[in-house]
């Protein structure tokens, strides 16, 4: 009886979950402003920790050091909203819209996973030398890399959602040519 009532209820969700409409078909299209607001955030997270390797001195950072903290949060921002709104209107302009958007999502998550693992590094250095700064200083270095490494996956992974291809098309004269084709997965 218990087992009948399980697959009543799975078969419901089942049936419920694929009668609704996806989230991406509920959701407007991507806008070339999505790409700057992506790269805002996570050019400021990448400025920060800039800023924070720059700030710090001879292990420290006091509380006269927050320019550097200030300026490589702005900049960042700045820098990561343009190449946001760079990519965005690269692929608005290509009419395949969506590449803009694994760079910047991938960079996030590249920051947030290099974070995490540079905190955990710092804090096993930080135990063996009794320094808590490292656990700052891997944080930054972790946020920095994953960022890049994030990206830079971004642009591979939307990247080969479009690949070139060279086709033969026939001419009007009855012979062929090679042509390049652009050629989608989704």
């Amino acid at each position: 009886m218990t087992m009948r009532r399980l697959l009543v209820a799975a078969l419901l969700v089942l049936v419920t979950t694929a009668a609704r409409p996806s989230l991406a078909e509920r959701l407007p299209p991507p806008t070339v402003f999505d790409g700057a607001y992506q790269g805002l955030l996570v050019g400021a997270t990448a400025g920060l920790a800039t800023g924070y390797l720059f700030a710090r001195q001879d292990g420290k950072i006091g509380s006269t050091h927050w320019k550097p903290l200030a300026y490589g949060a702005g900049i960042g921002a700045l820098t990561g909203a343009v190449i946001g709104l760079s990519l965005g209107i690269v692929d608005m302009s290509q009419s395949k819209p969506g590449r803009n958007g694994y760079v910047m999502r991938d960079g996030l998550y590249g920051a947030g996973l290099g974070a995490v693992l540079g905190v955990i590094a710092g804090g096993l250095a930080a135990l063996s030398t009794k320094k808590g700064e490292h656990v700052l200083l891997g944080g930054a270095i972790g946020v920095l890399s994953g960022t890049c490494l994030g990206m830079a996956m971004g642009f591979v992974e939307g990247y080969r959602r479009y690949s070139v291809a060279v086709s033969a098309v026939e001419e009007a004269g009855g012979s062929y040519t090679f042509v390049p084709a652009v050629a989608a997965r989704f």
